[in-house]
């Protein structure tokens, strides 16, 4: 189960990865019209600025839920009106000068990593994690703070050890086991 819950999570980070590493979506091109459909009056100028409701139309709605199986235009969409705001605020709460740039490279680093590939590695051993030893003042944020916050964010349940179900340390750490 815990095989499957690790699959889960990286499958997750994986596409959210790619998500935040993606640009602006091109606009479709338009296609000619055949000659029987071809219009009897020849369509108005163009303006040299592109309209409000043009700009508009390439904006892509962000999903209320996140699914791995979305396609890369709305993870990307999902990531910034859900994820990047909030887990903003809570890390710029915690310290708001290290966090003031908040944003997708905070988590994927300049070229845009898996999270596993760009943040520290967490060590579990005797059923622990060390980072509540060796770094107790940013374990606790960790755990009471950022990961309810992205478990909220991606519509999940924080991790609950007693199920192994839910979204924890996992979900954006490797954890080495000792």
């Amino acid at each position: 189960m815990r095989s499957f819950h690790v699959a889960l999570v990286t499958t997750i980070l994986s596409v959210a990865a790619a998500a935040c590493g993606g640009g602006t979506p091109q606009p479709a091109t338009a296609t000619a019209p055949s000659a029987s459909t071809a219009p009897t009056t020849p369509p108005p100028a163009a303006s040299a600025a592109p309209s409000a409701a043009a700009s508009a139309a390439v904006e892509v709605a962000a999903p209320a839920t996140w699914s791995a199986t979305m396609p890369k235009d709305q993870q990307v969409a999902f990531m910034k009106k859900n994820v990047a705001p909030r887990l903003g605020k809570v890390f710029q709460a915690h310290d708001a000068t290290r966090y003031a740039a908040f944003g997708c490279k905070t988590c994927h680093g300049p070229e845009y990593k898996v999270p596993k590939d760009y943040l520290p590695h967490l060590t579990f051993q005797g059923g622990k994690l060390t980072a509540f030893a060796e770094k107790p003042e940013i374990a606790k944020f960790m755990h009471e703070q950022v990961v309810p916050e992205m478990a909220s964010a991606l519509g999940q349940q924080p991790y609950d050890p007693k199920t192994n179900q839910g979204f924890g340390c996992a979900g954006c750490h490797t954890v080495d086991m000792k």
